[in-house]
């Protein structure tokens, strides 16, 4: 019998699932289905707020999942779970959902403090003692990471200070959630997502509930700590009719997919630097032990040691906005939409006719800010009529994007972390713009490799479903032995 793991990840623009087979080491199968469930009124958009419903997206990704098990005809182990690691949902305690999904691009921690001429940030920041170091934002001490939006623990203060917190409640993230749902049990949190709740001691791998008294956040709210690659429980009868598989095979602890991507992705973690683009963004390199930071970030990896990774300043969302721009463009000007999709091709096409260097144009591409300067707004400069076009826009925006990634990974080397010799690439913002990875590979001074398999968050879940399932002894030997990457 073939050895199959299935994985279902659970992203912002998209749910994926994954099936690997280890004798082949190979996929078996993928699929993917547009992520629908974002229920935010159209004025909250526009002061910054993302709110889902995550039931529905759970049920999106459960139906993804189905469709491509009853394709494969495969028979899975065991199953992992990965997704967009920072936001929050609120359950009672008989797991039913006590709020909207509130996402990792929600801004409304940035709003003003009641009362005073400071954010939500600020205050948060005021009462638990964070302090800048190293040019980087305002952070508190271990956590790993700035104090900025998204991070789950800002949510809970808003929401605190806006009496907006429910009895009897506790807080997850989304890839908890829907463990929980296979499962039909409380989630429990592994070090890899519980980093993304901004409250979390990375170097004694608990919550710092010093400083979550600090910030008045009752501790009922957060959710028990676990190991990642152990069993958080058997598939339930419900989910197992619904996903077409055996009843009471084990579910893997949720991890970030980040970690997910990196173990999806790089075999050799200690000449590795690796680059993902997705919605977001992040340059990664392995550390073993917590290591200075500067303004990146310090994340715990799967089972042990850390990703010292830039995180967020740029990814898909940036090319996005120079999308939407045009698309409004043609909207507003001609009286019609364009295809998305087709828009992003026609883009990077255009990028592709134009020289390296954009012939002088230059991007600021720092739509949201930056970790060493939220209110850095984005800028297009060095224009002439000549180069006043859309390819030297794009051109000049992918090439823009690499040097920030290129930044965090010239930072972590600075910080100790050391140079590495290979470049890997992964997430479809890499691997369906061949001009960004040229941008990407002149950046960085090497060639890039993109990993063997598609949608590697969810290679890497189902890598650590097969941990736990005992086919491996750590995520590092199945990184090892299945995640090779191969030359583009």
């Amino acid at each position: 019998m073939p050895n199959h793991y299935l994985a279902i990840d659970i992203g912002s623009s998209t749910v994926a699932a994954v099936i690997i087979d280890l004798d082949s080491k190979s996929v078996v199968g993928s699929a993917s289905a547009v992520n629908t469930a974002e229920i935010t009124s159209p004025d909250d958009k526009k002061i910054g707020r993302s709110e889902w419903d995550l039931e529905v997206m759970t049920e999106l990704a459960v139906k993804n999942a189905a469709d491509l098990i009853t394709t494969t005809g495969a028979d899975p182990a065991a199953i992992g779970v990965t997704g967009q690691q920072q936001g929050l949902q609120l359950l009672d305690n008989d797991l039913n959902a006590a709020s909207m999904f509130i996402s990792w691009q929600d801004q409304r921690s940035k709003e003003f403090f009641p009362g005073e001429q400071c954010t939500y940030l600020d205050a948060m920041g005021d009462l638990g003692g964070a302090v800048v170091e190293d040019g980087g934002l305002p952070a508190f001490e271990n956590t790993g990471c700035p104090l900025v939006t998204g991070y789950t623990a800002p949510n809970l203060f808003w929401l605190k200070t806006n009496d907006r917190l429910p009895a009897n409640v506790h807080g997850v993230t989304a890839p908890e959630f829907v463990v929980s749902r296979l499962t039909g049990e409380r989630p429990v949190t592994d070090p890899t997502d519980a980093l993304s709740w901004g409250v979390y001691d990375v170097n004694k791998l608990d919550w710092d509930f010093d400083l979550i008294d600090s910030l008045g956040i009752d501790r009922s709210l957060f959710s028990n700590l676990g190991e990642s690659c152990t069993v958080a429980g058997r598939l339930t009868d419900r989910m197992a009719e619904k996903l077409g598989v055996t009843k009471g095979i084990p579910i893997a602890m949720a991890s970030g997919d980040h970690q997910c991507s990196f173990a999806g992705t790089v075999a050799d973690y200690a000449n590795t630097v690796a680059v993902n683009v997705g919605t977001g963004g992040q340059a990664s390199v392995y550390v073993e032990k917590p290591t200075p930071r500067g303004w990146l970030e310090l994340r715990p990896y799967i089972q042990s040691g850390y990703l010292l990774a830039g995180v967020g300043v740029v990814g898909g969302r940036t090319f996005r906005t120079l999308r939407d721009f045009f698309n409004n463009v043609s909207r507003l000007i001609a009286g019609y939409e364009l295809d998305p999709d087709a828009l992003y091709d026609r883009l990077v096409e255009l990028a592709s006719d134009v020289p390296a260097g954009a012939e002088g144009v230059h991007v600021d591409p720092l739509f949201t800010g930056s970790r060493s300067d939220p209110l850095a707004k984005a800028a297009i400069r060095e224009l002439t009529p000549g180069t006043f076009t859309p390819g030297h826009m794009a051109r000049a925006l992918f090439e823009a994007m690499a040097l920030q990634l290129a930044d965090s990974y010239r930072e972590a080397a600075r910080l100790g972390a050391g140079q590495r010799s290979k470049l890997v690439g992964s997430g479809n913002g890499i691997r369906l713009n061949p001009v960004l990875r040229e941008s990407l590979e002149a950046e960085f001074g090497m060639p890039m490799q993109l990993g063997s398999h598609n949608e590697e968050a969810a290679v890497g879940a189902a890598l650590c479903a097969a941990v736990a399932d005992g086919s491996f002894a750590s995520i590092a030997e199945a990184g090892a032995q299945f995640a090779s990457g191969s030359d583009i």
